[in-house]
């Protein structure tokens, strides 16, 4: 039993470090991309492969939880030793089943690699989740933008404004457009306008965005533009619900004739094979 569960725990030490491998890839990947591929001392290369543990990573942990929907402070601190957590409790639970080797090595690294993987693949699912319902709500957004603006509200009053009124009416959207507020009046409302497209990497949001920075550039009319652009999406939209029922007929076919065509076919010829079967063994 002691020989089951140290190698368990090597199991479970392996999926662990292979995971802050990929994860310490991926940010090296994204620093060079943007050109933050800096010199590194040692430490700093621990630091950053165990990048679970790192202030850093808590902080990117933090925003992917609020591009998720998750706007709670203090998750991000419970998120990894909540990982930890079931992976004790799993294992613990596979050391009291009592199994042979075979099978505990198989469980152990399919119920990990669950555990590890799998609320990073539902807070992925989330954010795609949260931008599309965002992206579906803009146009209401622009047509309440251009009202304010036509009031003779600037464009970081306006978002000030629908910061404290979109409350009811979707708090994710309004939780974007509290932090490009805020963000606004600390960096400049074009580049608030900028992380607001990185955080929500729609085409309708990037379609507002640069609106936006070319009426800030040039100083043109935006009231008349908002709304044109927020009859534009719900266009847009409305011609994606007509593809999506214009594929549904051919989505349909597939059961039609797995379900409904097969079985007639079987009922019109099942007679005459039974009765073909019966006068060949009467003959014979």
């Amino acid at each position: 039993m002691i020989t089951y569960g140290i190698m368990a725990m090597v199991i479970i030490l392996l999926v662990l470090f292979i995971d802050l491998y990929f994860v310490s890839r991926k940010k090296k990947r994204m620093d060079k991309f943007f050109g933050l591929n800096k010199r590194k001392d040692n430490t700093h290369k621990v630091g950053s492969f165990l990048v679970k543990f790192g202030k850093d990573n808590r902080k990117e942990l933090e925003q992917r939880l609020k591009d998720a929907g998750f706007h709670t402070k203090g998750l991000a601190i419970l998120y990894f030793p909540f990982k930890m957590i079931l992976i004790a409790i799993y294992t613990i639970y596979l050391l009291w089943l009592n199994i042979n080797l075979m099978n505990l090595a198989l469980y152990g690294c399919l119920g990990i690699l669950t555990i590890v993987i799998l609320p990073d693949m539902i807070l992925d699912l989330r954010k795609k989740i949260v931008v599309k319902r965002i992206s579906k709500n803009l146009p209401y957004l622009l047509d309440m933008m251009a009202v304010c603006v036509q009031t003779g509200m600037t464009i970081e009053a306006s978002f000030a404004y629908l910061a404290k009124e979109l409350q009811g009416f979707d708090r994710n959207l309004c939780y974007q457009v509290k932090i490009t507020a805020d963000s606004g009046k600390i960096k400049g409302i074009e580049r608030a306008l900028n992380d607001l497209s990185n955080r929500l990497p729609a085409p309708e949001v990037s379609s507002f965005v640069l609106t936006i920075i070319q009426n800030i550039q040039y100083g043109s009319s935006v009231a008349n533009i908002l709304a044109d652009l927020a009859e534009d999406m719900r266009k847009m939209q409305l011609l994606s619900i007509e593809e999506k029922m214009g594929k549904l007929s051919a989505k349909m076919s597939i059961p039609l004739i797995l379900l409904i065509m097969f079985p007639i076919v079987i009922l019109i010829l099942a007679p005459g094979v039974s009765q073909m079967n019966f006068d060949l063994g009467g003959q014979l």
